[in-house]
């Protein structure tokens, strides 16, 4: 799977895109409108301005809500470029089928099911194809100059890797041999490390997955919500019916460990 840069899954990315779309698609429309024999969308008339709030109303909260879905598919299985370009396809094709129901409702002119639909589908495939490319042609390069910029450096033999919130902000730098574990809760992930013998915890809002990417090689998931530094335990149980780990740092308390990641942890303990 071709990996993308994670910023194009980031809330704020994502729903700035939904923004750009309905400007563009206003612009868009207004250029479109002498040359199409569907488009209807006007204010000037109570049954057009009702049908032109309604169509946006719908439009932007299905994109919303895919946004969130798409985060979510993300989070949890990784989304590589064909698998954005299915969603993004998928998308179109229920943006034209809401655009044909409320056109069937608000024009009456015995136009076919076929012939509006490749009408629609053709004006909606503009419509987002435009937006779409230089949306996703930004991300994909700002996403790639985000990870450029925490690329390990090497000050007096110590590696550092630095850790990134949502928005894609620097917002913890930190030597790998510091860091002990992290902890997901709901929209923010707290990291511990250890500085001078003393554990540390900083907040971050950003998610399990972006850490993971953030400190991919460094950071392991055991758990549904714990990720831990393989290099720091020094102890696994791994007891059926008792998984946790112990890290070598005092005061920490037994990590949880889930079945489903048993066997991974377990593989990189015994390398």
């Amino acid at each position: 799977m071709n990996k993308l840069p994670e910023y194009m899954f980031t809330r704020r990315f994502l729903f700035l895109t939904v923004l750009f779309i309905v400007v563009f698609s206003i612009l868009f429309l207004q250029l479109y409108s002498p040359f199409s024999s569907t488009f209807w969308f006007s204010i000037k008339e109570s049954y057009e301005l009702v049908g032109t709030i309604t169509m946006y109303a719908f439009t932007v909260l299905f994109l919303l809500s895919s946004k969130v879905l798409l985060m979510d598919l993300n989070r949890r299985y990784g989304v590589g470029g064909p698998g954005l370009v299915l969603f993004s396809l998928a998308e179109v094709l229920i943006v034209v089928f809401i655009y044909m129901a409320i056109t069937m409702l608000v024009r009456q002119d015995g136009m076919s099911f076929w012939e509006l639909f490749y009408k629609a589908l053709f004006c909606i495939f503009l419509i987002l194809l435009i937006p779409y490319t230089i949306a996703y042609l930004y991300g994909y390069a700002h996403g790639l100059k985000i990870q450029s910029g925490s690329s390990p450096s090497r000050p007096n033999g110590a590696l550092i890797v630095s850790i990134h919130d949502i928005k894609g902000n620097i917002k913890l730098s930190l030597r790998i041999m510091d860091i002990l574990y992290a902890v997901s809760e709901d929209n923010y992930v707290k990291i511990f490390y250890e500085q001078d013998g003393v554990v540390h915890n900083s907040m971050i809002r950003t998610t399990a997955k972006n850490i993971e990417d953030d400190l991919e090689g460094v950071i392991t998931r055991c758990h549904r919500s714990y990720l831990i530094n393989i290099a720091k335990v020094k102890f696994f149980n791994n007891d059926r019916d008792n998984l946790y780990v112990i890290l070598d740092q005092e005061g920490i308390n037994p990590i949880p460990v889930s079945r489903s990641y048993r066997d991974t942890i377990a593989n990189l303990l015994s390398k």
